[in-house]
């Protein structure tokens, strides 16, 4: 349609079909109320009202929407289609790697392939609309949803969220394979105290905007087409009504014109942050917010028409809503084409495609992380006559998804680790031995947290002897075997949304197991299956060797298998820090210097005494099967001004004995400003192919942009002074070379 068209339809709709227009609803008033989360509310829409609503969540399958849309086209006064959205986090029926995962691999492009390959796969399938990408910055690795983020550094996130939306967009969102990006949550959400899901936000404004709002920025200017606000309330202001954010930063300053959504019930969540009372005073905050879709609650379908009739609100503000989603449902071509491109035919033949299978197999070296690896354990040989006991639960369990993972739409069957290693070599000395299930009923979970575990009941251990004869027979195992690989981590549906953990360890029967396993065996190789970062303090001491493996999706088997017999080697990069224990979160790299700060020494803040202050793995860091050596560090210039580049550089060398990829991170130091600012700020990195033996020069270009901050009268800013250049491997780089900004 064109504008012109869009606002005669506009003009020409009742005010029942405005209200219809904003309102998102569930697919239980379709008889399909798929993976919900979030508030239940009382209220049902009768048939007229829902068939007058402008979207819906959670409807899954090409046949059934479908049907849906045809009804819903048929039934509705203008005959407007509806939208139809879904969380799709890491895949549609291809999972790939967590979020958290992809940040690890410091490639915006493989961030972008993923989104594409999820869009293809997920438009013939019918959806719209995906939920992703979340683009809070995460720095406490209690809260559940840190595994849908790209983690601790406002720079990557940026870089990363951005690409995910061009991947699920593409430079034509009517187009074939294609879905709109919605990027969430404004704002914030990632700081919740103490990592308690929709827990409680409170930070200044600039520390707002230098750390937090970058990321949802270059999102939008990346074109995402929705914006979803979050369920916290910053500073005492809940994010669906904070006319600051929403309306003087995201629409006036940045000029987002896309829709804005409500998260699921976080309009009813406002009443429990104690401002608004009524239906009435939450539509009127959350319209004055600009925020024009109410997800699948009902204050703007219950408040708006007595707010109207008092005055207290115009047509004029509830028009503004209902042509944003006009202008969405355009931009996705429904009006020319509402069935769009669902395809139950196409979506079966496009499901698990070889290209995303591919894709997804490739994906999870590029995003573990080797973490440790003494005495070059790592990788494993299939044909030197020594015995590899494989044990833990996640030698014999296929579900390694993760949390968010839509698992009933694959039509491959998926292998488990002991499937994919006895295929690949099947004349290998190997024992395989889960040793014990996911879960014991002394875990935490299961004590405070009964109705949730109830739903994971099936890998809990009840059985106090059957637990100690499965882990004596894997000691035996490893007793006998050369080497031990252990597949040990968090169950791999506890991550994402109402999964904040007080106590970031592995389960207390699956350390029972490798405390054992340790006593009888030096050579263990750890494998951890992981939504955030854990205390693995104890587990990395003992261990020879450490890989973060996340939750790598459908192809995790093939892929780690590929990872510990070198067929390819892991180049993963840590994107959140991993602490020595909880007491130390919230825990990052880029922390403000205080008094006795040793800056010319270790680069962190004093805090603890029974603790180190450092992380025990910080971010950027990583291993692979080669090693690099960093030399002649070099600017092209010693002072910058305005309107200048200046280009760092470094010589990095392939010393291994392999080829191999590294990922070269720059950071900078502001030393003394306006405003105190981080001890190190990541600023540029590339990943760079070095054959053994070879050394490239890398280089990176730096403008007085990398270097503005928010002053204290807020004001985006340079100063002449003193920057420090970092450039290396990991955050932890001590040795920089200076310039001036003049």
């Amino acid at each position: 349609m064109t504008e012109k068209q869009l606002k005669e339809l506009l003009a020409d709709l009742s005010f029942q079909e405005k209200l219809g227009e904003i309102q998102q609803i569930t697919g239980a008033y379709f008889g399909d109320s798929g993976i919900v989360t979030g508030t239940d509310e009382d209220h049902i829409l009768n048939e007229d009202e829902v068939n007058m609503s402008g979207s819906v969540i959670n409807v899954v399958g090409a046949a059934k929407i479908r049907e849906v849309q045809e009804e819903h086209i048929k039934n509705h006064p203008h005959h407007i289609p509806m939208v139809f959205m879904l969380d799709i986090i890491h895949g549609f029926a291809t999972s790939f790697p967590t979020p958290l995962a992809q940040s690890c691999s410091f490639e915006p492009e493989l961030v972008e392939a993923i989104a594409h390959e999820t869009a293809r796969e997920a438009s013939v399938s019918g959806q719209h609309v995906t939920f992703s990408p979340m683009v809070d910055i995460c720095r406490d690795a209690r809260w559940g949803r840190v595994m849908e983020s790209y983690g601790e550094d406002p720079y990557l996130t940026s870089k990363m969220g951005a690409a995910a939306v061009k991947g699920y967009q593409g430079d034509d969102l009517s187009k074939e394979g294609t879905i709109a990006a919605c990027v969430k949550h404004l704002a914030a959400y990632g700081m919740v105290e103490a990592g308690r899901e929709y827990g409680t936000v409170d930070t200044s404004e600039r520390f707002l905007r230098q750390y937090y709002l970058p990321a949802y920025k270059e999102a939008c200017d990346a074109g995402s087409a929705l914006l979803m606000s979050a369920f916290t309330a910053n500073g005492g202001v809940p994010a669906t009504a904070d006319k600051h954010v929403m309306v003087d930063i995201l629409r006036d300053e940045w000029g987002f014109d896309g829709a804005v959504i409500t998260d699921y019930g976080s309009t009813r969540t406002m009443k429990s942050h104690g401002v608004p009372e009524t239906d009435a005073q939450v539509a009127k905050l959350a319209l004055e917010a600009q925020i024009d879709i109410e997800m699948c609650l009902y204050c703007y379908h219950n408040g708006l028409p007595e707010l109207l009739e008092k005055g207290e609100i115009t047509m004029e503000q509830i028009d503004r809503a209902v042509y944003r989603v006009l202008q969405l449902k355009n931009k996705l071509g429904l009006f020319e084409n509402p069935y769009r491109y669902t395809d139950e035919q196409k979506a079966y033949e496009l499901k698990n495609n070889p290209e995303a299978l591919a894709l997804a197999r490739e994906s999870v070296s590029r995003t573990v992380v080797l973490l440790k690896n003494e005495e070059k354990i790592l990788p494993l040989n299939a044909n030197d006559n020594k015995k590899i006991a494989f044990i833990g639960p996640y030698v014999e369990e296929w579900d390694m998804y993760g949390g968010w993972s839509i698992r009933n739409q694959h039509k491959i069957d998926v292998k488990n680790i002991h499937t994919a290693v006895s295929e690949r070599y099947p004349d290998g000395d190997f024992v395989f031995n889960d040793g014990c299930m996911l879960l014991g009923d002394d875990e935490e979970m299961v004590k405070f947290s009964p109705k949730r575990a109830q739903l994971y009941k099936e890998y809990i251990e009840t059985d106090h002897k059957s637990r100690k004869e499965r882990i004596a027979k894997a000691v035996e195992d490893a007793k006998n075997a050369d080497t031990v690989v252990m597949c040990i981590g968090e169950h791999t549906k506890i991550g994402g949304e109402l999964s904040s953990r007080a106590n970031i360890v592995i389960p207390k029967i699956q350390k029972e197991l490798f405390d054992a396993v340790a006593e009888v065996n030096d050579n263990i190789i750890v494998v951890l299956f992981n939504h955030r970062p854990l205390d693995i303090s104890d587990i990395a001491e003992k261990a020879k060797a450490v890989i973060v493996a996340w939750f790598p999706g459908i192809m995790a088997a093939d892929g780690i298998t590929d990872v510990l017999f070198g067929d390819k080697a892991p180049t993963g990069r840590l994107t959140m820090c991993f602490p020595h224990t909880v007491g130390q979160c919230p825990i990052y790299y880029a922390q403000l210097p205080t008094d006795h700060s040793p800056v010319t020494e270790d680069y962190y803040v004093t805090g603890f005494i029974d603790c180190p202050l450092t992380p025990l793995y910080s971010f950027g860091e990583g291993l692979t099967y080669t090693e690099f050596e960093y030399s002649n560090i070099k600017l092209s210039k010693d002072t910058l001004s305005e309107g200048e580049t200046l280009i760092a550089s470094v010589d990095v060398k392939n010393i291994g004995d392999r080829d191999g990829v590294e990922t070269v991170q720059l950071y900078i130091r502001d030393p003394y400003a306006a405003v105190s600012r981080p001890l190190k700020e990541l600023k540029g990195f590339k990943k760079v192919a070095i054959k053994k033996g070879e050394t490239v020069t890398v280089e990176f270009q730096l403008t007085t942009e990398d270097m503005k901050f928010y002053n204290v009268e807020l004001e985006y800013i340079w100063e002449p002074g003193e920057i420090q250049v970092f450039i290396g491997p990991n955050s932890t780089i001590k040795e920089h070379i200076d310039f001036k900004l003049v």
